[in-house]
């Protein structure tokens, strides 16, 4: 909390609030007349994942519109002051803030301001070339201090609790002698400084001076309350409390039902699958993984490192905030310890992410995400870390269009996809390869979907509309079961009758015989709707009968004449004389037939569907399934299962994750140990897909009415101000 009467006067309403933004190195300054009404926003914060990760650094933000703004902005630095009630000797300044876009309006008239701070270059900085001219080992104070002084960016001076702690290279371009060493193609300012941060127990923050910050949260110290009967003399109440009281300046507030609770176990490893160090008692374990400042430790350096930061982490413990909007006070500060008096208890928590708005009459979004306990799982500062060179990737979002975008510029590659309100493109290219240069597209419109692959000249292109499909290629090849074409020669095999009627309404009858079909035997398709074959059936996809029965002589290589043994269809084995398809369950969708129906909503729809882990697999050879060793894609049955139970879904009750015997011709069992396997029903996700396809088309149209809403609200603010233009005149 930046203290000061400045932090009252925000408290109230009534007092005069100017704003300047002085771009510096220019005569510019953006006042209150050159900026639209209430589009100034600040957004910050110190933590934004669902939670609490030490090491955290997040960019802070300023944006506005603006008018009569001059081009070539982008890489300019503000400087937002404000004075309040005219007091021009006691200032606030919101720190510095680089701008990285300035987009001007559809009518040319004015400019979309949005502006980083430091934090943003701290991030993105490759200080490969710093690292490899350090000479180690050194201190990591000395490490930190040698880091910023490469960036050109001041630190709050201070002591970590780790800084005596000795930091060797870690991170080279090769190894040599064999050791456990991490190769990096670059390394970014990212992977410095959040293992930094984390190793301490800090978060990283450019403060209002537009220096680098380690915040560390404090233990919160709940306040002594008097006799019901003394309250509320502001002499009495609170007493003794760090948290900086709410109450009375918030206009909504919502909570969770739990406290995040401390810390009381730390454990510090290499990488996800090594064992680590753990210190402290069981309850509530945080781990660090794949820090490289401690990839080198042994255990007893680690034991010493984990004693020195857990009870630093220990001190964090807060109720989290779902949502809340305050009275702006811009003295508040990202990390501080804040109260809310109730009506029904205290709630104590930190200042985690805000989004300040507004000018004269200032607004704060307060979030405070946590969990009650963390979860069993590395808490890596190196999750994406850049191992690769020349790499680019994009993502950007508005109004008109969603694209993301992704090149590697030394494989020469490049990926696509753009959604707009009309219409859906996808796009893959590839130049300079053994092939020459490659391209695939996919684009979907309401009316049309088309498809195009083309290597240099030659070009592949599938269209489809309403009521035609159209084929375009140097060579087409079908291979199904029950019908071939082969690309080189043109020769076609048809596995069914091939019937030729000058009007598709007619009714024939006939019979058309084969020669003999691969493994011996023939094969006749007769009208009396049975299918007598001599030799054996290889159903490698369906097949779909009516109730007529299948008579099979010598199944599989077997000399025994007869009614048949069993068919093999997709694993599955069929004992008997008959098979019927006319009363399969999992196809009939019959309102009929089915109770307990209910509408799929609610947010533990969502979160459950959001959990689902896909993944690229290949099956065991052997386990009957995945016998040419090729790679899937699905879902774990386990893991599955894991997600509805913690979402309060009874895997006995739905039939999404089943279980079921080992088959008898398969080497299942020696994997399972003879229990039963777990098996998906991919069908039961249809309906979650279109749930959710649904849920997003509704937040797409609500975009689409706000931003319709704002472009008419825009038009008459216009109007009138031409109107009250022509009045002056």
């Amino acid at each position: 909390m930046i203290s000061g009467k400045n932090k009252e006067l925000y408290y109230t309403s009534s007092i005069d609030k100017q704003l300047n933004i002085e771009v510096v190195g220019t005569r510019i300054v953006i006042d209150n007349s050159m900026r639209e009404q209430d589009t100034f926003t600040l957004t910050e914060a110190l933590n934004d994942g669902s939670e609490l990760k030490f090491g955290s650094c997040l960019p802070n933000q300023i944006s506005f519109i603006a008018h009569d703004m001059p081009a070539g902005l982008v890489g300019k630095t503000l400087r937002p002051v404000e004075t309040l009630e005219g007091n021009e000797d006691d200032p606030f300044t919101y720190g510095k803030y680089k701008i990285f876009s300035a987009v001007p309006t559809a009518d040319r008239t004015k400019r979309q301001i949005t502006a980083y701070d430091a934090m943003y270059d701290i991030l993105n900085a490759d200080v490969k070339a710093w690292y490899a001219g350090l000479s180690f080992p050194m201190a990591l104070k000395q490490f930190r201090n040698s880091f910023f002084a490469h960036l050109g960016i001041a630190q709050e001076e201070t002591t970590l609790v780790n800084d005596s702690m000795t930091v060797n290279k870690t991170l080279v371009a090769s190894s040599s002698d064999g050791s456990t060493v991490t190769a990096e193609a670059t390394i970014s300012g990212k992977t410095i400084i959040e293992a930094i941060c984390e190793i301490n127990g800090a978060f990283g923050n450019m403060n209002r001076a537009g220096k680098f910050e380690y915040v560390i949260l404090p233990s919160i110290t709940s306040a002594l309350y008097p006799a019901d009967d003394l309250y509320p003399r502001d002499d009495l109440f609170p007493s003794d409390a760090n948290t900086e009281s709410m109450t009375g300046h918030y206009f909504t507030f919502d909570y969770e039902d739990f406290q995040s609770k401390a810390i009381t176990q730390l454990e510090i490893r290499a990488d996800d699958n090594t064992a680590g160090t753990i210190v402290g008692n069981p309850g509530n374990t945080y781990v660090i993984s794949g820090n490289f400042l401690v990839s080198d430790k042994t255990g007893a350096e680690l034991e010493q490192i984990a004693n020195n930061v857990l009870p630093i982490m220990a001190q964090a413990a807060y109720t989290p905030i779902k949502s809340c909007t305050t009275v702006g006070n811009p003295c508040l500060e990202i990390g501080d310890p804040i109260r809310f008096n109730t009506s029904r208890e205290i709630v104590e928590t930190y200042l985690l992410q805000r989004t300040l708005t507004g000018v004269q009459s200032k607004r704060d979004s307060i979030v405070a995400q946590g969990t009650e306990k963390h979860a069993v799982k590395a808490n890596s500062t190196r999750e994406m870390l850049e191992i690769v060179q020349r790499r680019t990737s994009k993502l950007e979002r508005n109004a008109d269009h969603l694209l993301s975008q992704y090149e590697d510029l030394e494989k020469q590659t490049n990926t696509k996809f753009e959604q707009t309100a009309d219409a859906i493109t996808a796009e893959a290219t590839r130049a300079q390869g053994a092939e020459g240069n490659l391209s695939s597209q996919i684009s979907i419109v309401a009316g049309e979907v088309s498809s195009k692959v083309s290597r240099g000249d030659v070009v592949s292109e599938i269209n489809q509309t309403a009521d035609t499909i159209s084929l375009r290629a140097g060579h087409l090849e079908i291979d199904c079961n029950n019908f071939q074409v082969d690309k080189d020669t043109g020769d076609a095999k048809i596995g069914g009758t091939l019937s030729f009627y000058e009007d598709f309404s007619e009714s024939h009858s006939g019979e058309i015989q084969y020669g003999k079909l691969p493994g011996g035997g023939s094969m006749g398709f007769n009208m009396n709707d049975s299918l007598n074959v001599s030799g054996s059936i290889f159903m490698n996809q369906s097949l779909v009968a009516t109730t007529s029965d299948i008579t099979v002589t010598g199944f599989s290589g077997d000399s025994t004449a007869g009614v048949y043994n069993k068919i093999h269809m997709s694993g599955t084995v069929i004992d008997g004389s008959k098979i019927s398809y006319s009363d399969l369950k999992s196809k009939l969708s019959d309102e009929r037939l089915k109770e307990d129906i209910s509408v799929l909503a609610g947010a533990e729809i969502e979160d459950f569907y959001m959990n689902l882990i896909p993944t690229k697999h290949r099956y065991k050879y052997g386990a009957g399934i995945g016998e040419d060793d090729k790679y899937q894609f699905g879902v774990i049955a386990q893991w599955t299962e894991k997600d509805m139970i913690g979402h309060d879904m009874d895997p006995d009750v739905y039939s999404v994750v089943r279980k079921s015997k080992t088959l008898d011709d398969t080497d299942e069992a020696q994997y399972t140990g003879g229990d039963d396997v777990y098996r998906v029903d991919y069908d039961q996700f249809h309906a979650l897909h279109i749930y959710m396809i649904q849920m997003q088309q509704k937040e797409i149209m609500n975009l689409k009415l706000e931003n319709a809403a704002l472009e008419g609200e825009l038009d008459i603010f216009n109007r009138r101000l031409k109107e009250v233009e022509a009045k002056l005149c």
